[in-house]
């Protein structure tokens, strides 16, 4: 499965269709394009691997005897290395996270946390990591310098339902030996953020279950609030009156600088909490579609976007992608998986950003969760389209002035600030970058050049860079030049 199986995104005509100005209809829906089938039947997490460009993902893969093994594995998305690396492990297997540098990775065994050190594509076991048991789904998450994971034994005939389950923790840098840091009557989600930030979130066991989401700081031990190594910064119950269902946790992830929480409930869809004290916060995002069930929220680490996941039927969007600064107003990019190369809906926990935010991951599985595919989303699908449009140009004469006219069209709103023109002339081996030329407000540019003295072809390569809601374009103007006309001489006869 090579990386160029990834690129799998909206073709850019139908998403640009997509995108219209704040203020009109609702956003066009576009079809996914394929994605590439994961080889695992079953999925907890996902993480990136910003360092070494990967995506990796921990899951459980059934051979046709019915036998089954763990496999944690990475997909390339840029950078150097085997496009895909991969180990194998007993199953079942669940959870996975990183080191920030890339260079460990790890995932959730049912009686330790295996660990690989990693180094462009190759994985290289090291020693396993104590842990309590786990026969639920261990989550991990790696914040604040160290690495949390949950443990969960199934106790009695209600399985995963009963028992007490804890979070636990080990200073991977320090080789520490793994402790205790909380325990926990309910299945428990983690969510990391930036600066020690962790979330986390009980599940509900039923409907009239209130289970209380807890944000915390993590800290050195020594000097944390009465030397604790979780900071508590507040809590929520999402049915504090009593009246409303509890918290039906699906996903959670922090903003880019942590002041923001965004919780996908299975209830009440997206839900923004303070990421400083877990306090509800006014919800300015285009919600998902009407009957769509939200089950994965991500913001780009870049602070750009947020994204929204979620299970439709039909060709509902399950799928939303919009600027992480709600104050832009334009509808969001909006996409629907519904086909067999694509699957049908978003899983929990199934949306992760590249650290530069230009590309979204998202996993999705078919209706019995049996089979699953992992999508690339081009983020600046979800820009407005820009286009030079109208260019013409005066006569060509070689080493004589130059004049190239045409118009700057942009989609949507306006330009956050003055838009320029790029120009690059070629003309053989010789490229020369010309001064930017300005746009006039109402679209217009003018470029004025000397043409070069000898006659041939020279080029001129126009661009818009773009800005913060529009893509950038370029125009090709190939040119064809003329030599001089002589003075003409008059005899007398």
């Amino acid at each position: 499965m090579g990386a160029e199986a990834l690129a799998a995104a909206p073709a850019a005509g139908a998403a640009a269709r997509g995108v219209t100005a704040a203020g009109t209809a609702d956003a066009t829906v576009v079809p996914s394009g394929p994605g590439m089938e994961l080889p695992t039947a079953s999925f907890t997490q996902m993480t990136v691997d910003e360092a070494s460009r990967r995506v990796w993902i921990a899951g459980d893969r059934v051979y046709p005897d019915g036998s089954r093994d763990g496999e944690l594995f990475g997909v390339l998305y840029g950078g150097a290395g085997p496009a895909f690396a991969s180990a194998h492990l007993a199953a079942p297997l669940s959870g996975v996270a990183m080191e920030p540098d890339g260079s460990k990775v790890y995932a959730g065994q049912s009686d330790h946390i295996a660990g690989y050190s990693h180094t462009n594509g190759s994985l290289s076991p090291l020693d396993p990591i104590a842990a309590p048991p786990d026969a639920c789904g261990r989550e991990l998450v790696h914040t604040g310098g160290r690495l949390f994971f949950t443990s969960r034994p199934a106790a009695g005939p209600g399985g995963c339902t009963d028992g007490l389950g804890t979070v636990g923790v080990v200073a991977t840098g320090e080789g520490g030996t793994a402790g205790t840091v909380m325990f926990s009557g309910a299945p428990t989600h983690l969510e990391a953020g930036p600066g020690g930030l962790l979330a986390i979130a009980p599940e509900r066991l039923s409907p009239t279950d209130d289970p209380d989401l807890g944000i915390y700081r993590v800290t050195d031990g020594a000097d944390g609030a009465d030397g604790n190594l979780l900071e508590f910064l507040g809590e929520r119950r999402f049915a504090e009156d009593g009246t409303e269902e509890g918290m039906d946790f699906r996903d959670a992830d922090f903003s880019a600088d942590g002041s923001v929480l965004a919780v996908a409930d299975g209830t009440r869809g997206t839900v923004l909490l303070d990421g400083r004290d877990a306090r509800f916060l006014d919800n300015r995002y285009a919600p998902l579609l009407e009957g769509v069930a939200a089950t994965a929220v991500a913001f780009s680490p870049d602070g750009k976007w947020f994204a929204q996941g979620g299970a439709a039927s039909g060709d509902a969007a399950d799928l939303t992608l919009a600027f992480a600064d709600p104050s832009i107003e334009r509808q969001p990019l909006r996409i629907s998986f519904e086909d067999e190369a694509a699957g049908l809906r978003v899983v929990p926990r199934g949306m992760e950003f590249s650290g530069d935010g230009e590309q979204l991951f998202v996993v999705t599985s078919n209706e019995d969760g049996s089979k699953f595919w992992l999508h690339t989303i081009q983020t600046r699908q979800a820009l407005a389209p820009s286009r030079l449009v109208d260019v013409a140009h005066g006569p060509a004469v070689a080493g004589e002035p130059f004049r190239v006219s045409g118009r700057l069209d942009l989609d949507g709103l306006a330009p956050t600030q003055a838009p320029r023109i790029t120009v690059q002339r070629l003309n053989g081996l010789e490229v020369s970058d010309l001064p930017p030329v300005p746009v006039a407000e109402d679209g217009t540019f003018v470029l004025e050049d000397v043409l070069p003295d000898q006659v041939g072809n020279v080029q001129y390569v126009l661009g818009y860079a773009g800005d913060e809601v529009h893509y950038l374009s370029e125009y090709w103007l190939v040119v064809d030049t003329v030599e001089a006309s002589g003075p003409v001489t008059r005899t007398r006869r």
